[in-house]
């Protein structure tokens, strides 16, 4: 716990001294800040435990049948030196509806599991001990996003919650302007200047002071503003400044302001980007095709509730993969996932959870919530140089518009209020893109109407729909760019469960048959999208689904294991899970797949996998073809130690999927191994049917 700490040094001294790390710096605690790690739990007020948030109560229910869905009460006390001065309760996420009292007094009621939110505290406390209880609740409710999604919306105090207690009597707003509690808007930026506008709330009035610093902690400008009181804006120019160049450059400055005792400070990145539907997106003026993964934020054996440790980790995964970019689905994540994001260069969407559902039954406080939620995401994360696109919406024509929730699809009032949402997206950010995500290849009525900067679409050709071919993704998003605009493909995969296999390479998917997710099957998919996307570079951004599998409760599939593709045995641990990504959900298993990415993407580190190698046996001298991932310039392959074959391309447009066809396995067995020209190699050995 101590690791949500940081050290009792001021904000300016704990950035820039070279005495500590840059993940210290990443999980700096700003001054007046109190972390509220411990708590009392409970779900029916009577048996209580004791509990380290982040916490869920759906940690080890999610991952079932059917999980918790109701409220659950956190409750610990806090010390109030002096109840006269301001203080405050910060939450960076209670799902889904939280009911905030202290003292036994109701002091909030927010509506929105994934957002930021500040509790000012005047009134309500009382000098030394005072009981904070927060109700978590994720009932369903046909008024509060998301209503229906795949994914479990699990409840509690999952993001980590403050007390703030402002030094002096004159400090920044942490309510209108986030946890940061200043914005820094980028209104023009190039090689040769950066316009910008620092802005804050100061309550009290004192001089305010602004500077800011380079990487290496110099101060490149700074400014005083006398008796500031209320609104603080100040604009100025930064000749020259050092991009923020995603990967290769993710240069960072600091902007900070100082009034009386109190500090607020972001760390921001200068840049500029275009997208075109023509071209593909842009950065700093030059073409930057954008290229990852989706990610939900979870986590096995915690659900939602991921510490700094669990994101250092994934993001180290990331960055393996070798990625450019993250569309952090359905909801906003955890402000740190996007400091960590802005630290590697990674560009990223996020979006509101607007997910499945606009019927025909919406009511008015229905998009009432939506705009609460899009004005927080876009308030808490605005400092951000990772962040490039706000989503406003994703599969509004699916599965979840029936009698249960708000009746049949509305698909007038889709377009109607997606207009009206993206015109106070923009109102609240006009530096950004605002787009949504469609399933329907945007053939619903009115859905051409559709107001956005970028359309994006999600598109499983070969899993939901045409089993066995995968060709069909060419042509739906060259149709979106032509009569749409600006396209994207935000998500495409299909379940892979790495202990199922065949060595049949007709096999396919049987939707109607779904408890077998071979392996090799997801590997054929992922290669075809993959070439694909590779001859469509004016796609903006791809993001393939997902990083990491994840539960929901509502899917039973995928659970039938092989070594063989003859013997089939049960497993319940792999039921109730989205098994599309890339890697367990335990972190454990690296899938077949995640290596084609990892070759095509990562051009730091030389890659030679060979896929299939899970498969334990085939057929006695029956040929097969032996799949290769690899960025290497030539392969040489050996059987037992013979040469047996050599490539010097792959031959096909992504540049790293190897096939060397028409082998066979002894009736002994036989060993394969893949040597590069730097000597890398990779080796498995199959047994005979």
């Amino acid at each position: 716990m101590k690791r949500y700490l940081a050290l009792a040094l001021s904000l300016t001294v704990l950035l820039w001294s070279c005495a500590h790390s840059a993940q210290d710096a990443l999980r700096y605690v700003p001054k007046g800040r109190t972390a509220l790690i411990d708590w009392e739990f409970s779900k029916d007020g009577t048996d209580w435990e004791r509990v380290t948030v982040p916490h869920s109560y759906n940690a080890v229910d999610g991952r079932s049948a059917k999980y918790y869905r109701g409220p659950a009460t956190y409750r610990r006390s806090i010390d109030i030196k002096d109840p006269a001065k301001p203080a405050y309760l910060l939450f960076e996420g209670a799902a889904q509806k939280a009911t905030i009292r202290v003292n036994g007094q109701e002091a909030c009621v927010h509506k929105g599991g994934y957002t930021a939110f500040a509790v000012d505290l005047k009134g309500l406390i009382v000098k030394g001990e005072n009981t904070v209880e927060v109700v978590c609740d994720n009932t369903e409710d046909l008024e509060l996003i998301p209503v229906s999604s795949d994914f479990n919306k699990n409840g509690g105090l999952h993001n980590p919650a403050w007390l703030y207690v402002p030094s002096g009597e004159v400090y920044f707003d942490p309510v209108d302007f986030g946890p940061y509690r200043l914005h820094v808007v980028q209104e023009k930026v190039s090689e040769a200047a950066a316009s910008v506008v620092v802005k804050a709330a100061v309550h009290g009035k004192a001089d305010v002071n602004l500077k800011v610093r380079d990487a290496s902690g110099k101060i490149v400008y700074k400014n005083t503003k006398n008796g500031v009181e209320g609104v603080y804006e100040h604009a100025f120019t930064l000749d020259n400044p050092h991009l923020w160049n995603g990967t290769e450059d993710p240069y960072l400055y600091t902007v900070e302001l100082s009034a009386g005792d109190d500090n607020a400070m972001t760390e921001v990145g200068f840049r500029y980007y275009s997208i075109d539907r023509e071209n593909g997106f842009s950065l700093n003026g030059k073409p930057y095709p954008l290229r990852g993964v989706s990610m939900h934020q979870d986590m096995d054996g915690k659900a939602t509730a991921l510490t700094y440790e669990d994101y250092d980790r994934d993001y180290e995964i990331v960055r393996e993969l070798g990625c450019n970019f993250l569309r952090l689905a359905h909801y906003p994540h955890n402000d740190y996932a996007f400091r960590l994001c802005d630290r590697m260069g990674i560009i990223v969407q996020t979006e509101i959870p607007w997910v499945n559902i606009c019927g025909v039954r919406a009511t008015e406080a229905y998009f009432d919530n939506i705009h609460a939620q899009m004005a927080e995401m876009v308030r808490n994360l605005y400092n951000h140089p990772s962040i490039v696109f706000w989503g406003m919406w994703n599969e509004l024509d699916s599965w979840g518009n029936t009698e249960k929730f708000q009746g049949t699809l509305d698909a007038r009032r889709v377009v109607d209020e997606t207009a009206r949402l993206y015109a106070y997206a923009k109102s609240l950010d006009p530096t950004r893109y605002v787009g949504l995500t469609d399933d329907s290849e945007f053939k619903r009525d009115f859905y051409t109407e559709l107001k956005a900067d970028y359309y994006s679409e999600n598109r499983y050709h070969g899993w939901y729909y045409s089993p066995g071919d995968f060709s069909g993704l060419t042509g739906v998003m060259t149709w979106i760019r032509d009569n749409m605009g600006p396209a994207n493909i935000s998500e495409y995969g299909v379940g892979i469960n790495p202990y199922c296999h065949t060595w049949n390479e007709e096999d396919i998917r049987r939707y109607w048959e779904d408890d077998k997710h071979m392996e090799e099957y997801g590997n054929r998919s992922h290669e075809s999208h993959a070439q694909q996307i590779a001859r469509m570079p004016w796609l903006n951004f791809t993001s393939l689904w997902i990083l990491f599998d994840f539960p929901v409760a509502d899917r039973h599939e995928g659970y039938m294991d092989s070594d063989d593709g003859v013997y089939f045995t049960e497993n319940p641990d792999r039921m109730y899970m989205n098994d599309k990504g890339l890697i367990t959900r335990d972190r454990a298993t690296k899938k077949d797949v995640f290596y084609l990415y990892k070759a095509w993407w990562n051009h730091s580190e030389e890659t030679v996998y060979i896929a299939g190698r899970r498969l334990a046996a085939r057929p006695a001298d029956e040929p097969f073809t032996l799949t290769v991932y690899s960025n290497a310039p030539s392969l040489k392959l050996m059987k037992d130690g013979e040469e047996v074959g050599s490539l010097v391309s792959s031959g096909e447009d992504t540049g790293v999927i190897w096939k060397f066809p028409d082998l066979t396995v002894d009736a002994e067995g036989s060993t394969f191994t893949v040597v590069t020209p730097s000597g890398k190699t990779d080796s498995v050995t199959f047994r005979a049917l």
